[in-house]
């Protein structure tokens, strides 16, 4: 998605910063919308542990080694392997505190990936401010620095998000199915949500279910490569 005449060298501390940049600045809105969900709808745990703000740093638990390697160590390998940052952070939700706990509990799964669409649009905006300035007759490693940052950011915040909204737990998607299932639905989504991690990793690691919503991200990625050359002539 480089733009053309513009390159940039892939050192280990531009992709390291950027990637890290990117994971932070989605993940602070995924985690945010989740807290900020569900104190509206009476669940204020999240809000009383601080974590109803989209500062990404206050969503990473600094005193468990889990939450540190999951939330900072995985993104910044990830980032350095395969430039899109990858890796998970989670606030804690009462479904108990809820007036209505499925449809709640649903609203609040939702509102996770839609923070990340928000980063998503955000930086949409931007790249559409700034695409006369990254595209020049000679660009400068600032100017493709910028594009990087604004591209790789984007393409993580739909990444995260359509990946979260697989029906598979403990993702988001599988919240938002409970509430839409039967009960037959319901008690398989219980049965299997003790292994909810096994069978991502077999769905697609192993068995490349990265197809199922390889459409949909593809989707979100036109407008990013299209609309600004259209709107500015390029």
């Amino acid at each position: 998605m480089m733009p053309a005449g513009i390159t940039f060298d892939d050192t280990v501390a531009t992709k390291l910063v950027v990637g890290l940049i990117a994971w932070f600045a989605q993940m602070g809105f995924h985690e945010g919308g989740h807290a900020w969900a569900a104190y509206k709808l009476g669940d204020d745990t999240a809000y009383l542990m601080g974590k109803r703000t989209v500062n990404p740093f206050a969503h990473v638990n600094w005193r468990e080694p889990f939450s540190v390697i999951s939330a900072v160590v995985m993104p910044a390998v990830t980032a350095l392997y395969f430039t899109i940052p990858l890796g998970m952070a989670w606030v804690p939700v009462n479904p108990s505190k809820f007036r209505h706990p499925l449809r709640d509990h649903a609203i609040v799964a939702f509102a996770g990936p839609a923070g990340g669409f928000v980063v998503a649009i955000i930086f949409f905006l931007l790249y559409l401010a700034v695409y006369p300035i990254i595209h020049t007759a000679d660009p400068s490693v600032a100017q493709a620095l910028l594009y990087r940052l604004i591209a790789i950011t984007y393409i993580t915040a739909i990444v995260y998000s359509v990946f979260n909204l697989v029906p598979i737990p403990p993702l988001d998607g599988s919240n938002i199915l409970y509430f839409f299932g039967n009960e037959a639905l319901r008690s398989f989504m219980d049965k299997i949500r003790p292994y909810g991690f096994m069978i991502i990793i077999a769905v697609f690691w192993i068995a490349g279910g990265g197809v199922i919503i390889q459409p949909a991200i593809s989707a979100m990625l036109w407008p990013f490569v299209h609309i600004p050359p259209m709107v500015w002539g390029g």
